[in-house]
């Protein structure tokens, strides 16, 4: 058994080292909705085939022994280490991106591109365009939003959650003065700011209690006086509509904002297309913290990789003792 053990060691190396290099891999591509999902899937499969092979050479007992449990845990933990890998190495392109182009003009680009000169990879400014242009819950026409509707709280607090909406227009734009470049995006590759708006809850999402408790229509001095009192008395109760705040993400129409990617030709004479790598969804940036989101992004890729360190190593701990 203990040279069963001593010919596994170097095989165990061998896929952790190939589970970094693919996991590095994947990271290097284009954003989407669920990037990490397939090779996750992958590992996921070959740590229960494993388990299983190594259960029935070992003979140790039943399939669900408690050392099969220890395995599973170990495994579960590289499954986890190599999805944190994959997040991190996606920041870190991006970050990479971000700080090490100047941004440039959609227009100084479509004219080199006009020229004969590829742009190529870079990161290019200009005004967030969509068509149609949606409304957020709390009333800005945009291109998109991710918003979370939640009750008002005391002290600015996040309240009770009320709904979850989300919209994406169909069709993006970066537009210059004179020109304009459909942006290829995915709803994992639009970053924006979170912004605090007051909104209406929809039908259906505030407690019945909202409606049994007095709600007065203002912040005026009507509570407490005799003909305020009568006035929401009088006053039918289907008008009151419940107040929410909505924390959203919002990717305002006529916004300035980044988009790191490619320039090429579209299909069609005079059109113009902003993509990842490969076709891939680019990555569109907006707020006013825009050009520091690449600090942002590189903090958050190191605390991936030290998380998938941290975790690996326990992998390894469980596994070794298991073994």
């Amino acid at each position: 058994m203990e040279l069963w053990r001593m010919a596994l060691a170097p095989v165990l190396a061998a896929c952790l080292l190939g589970l970094l290099v693919v996991a590095f891999a994947f990271g290097r591509k284009d954003v989407s909705s669920r990037p990490y999902r397939v090779p996750l899937l992958w590992f996921a499969l070959l740590a229960v085939v494993s388990l299983f092979v190594l259960e029935r050479v070992q003979l140790t007992g039943t399939v669900l022994s408690s050392v099969t449990a220890v395995k599973a845990l170990g495994s579960v933990l590289l499954v986890v280490a190599a999805g944190l890998v994959l997040r991190g190495a996606w920041a870190r392109s991006r970050a990479h991106g971000l700080r090490g182009s100047a941004p440039v003009p959609l227009e100084e680009a479509v004219e080199a591109l006009r020229a004969g000169k590829a742009p190529g990879w870079g990161v290019y400014h200009g005004v967030l365009e969509a068509e149609p242009a949606l409304t957020s819950p709390g009333g800005v026409p945009c291109a998109f939003f991710d918003a979370e509707v939640r009750e008002v709280a005391a002290d600015g607090r996040r309240g009770a959650l009320l709904s979850r909406e989300r919209a994406y227009a169909p069709v993006l734009s970066l537009r210059g003065r004179r020109v304009q470049a459909t942006v290829v995006f995915s709803p994992a590759s639009l970053m924006a700011p979170v912004e605090v708006r007051r909104c209406k809850a929809l039908p259906g999402t505030v407690p019945a209690s909202w409606y049994q408790t007095p709600h007065p229509e203002d912040g005026s001095a009507l509570a407490g006086s005799p003909s305020g009192d009568s006035a929401r008395r009088e006053e039918p109760e289907s008008h009151l509509e419940p107040e929410a705040l909505s924390w959203e993400r919002v990717g305002t129409v006529g916004e300035s904002c980044l988009v790191v990617g490619e320039l090429r030709r579209g299909s069609t004479e005079g059109s113009y297309v902003l993509s990842g790598r490969e076709g891939g969804a680019a990555l569109v940036v907006l707020g006013p913290q825009a050009p520091a989101t690449g600090g942002s992004l590189a903090r958050r890729a190191w605390g991936h990789f030290a998380a998938a360190g941290v975790l690996s190593m326990a992998a390894a701990g469980v596994l070794s003792w298991a073994l």
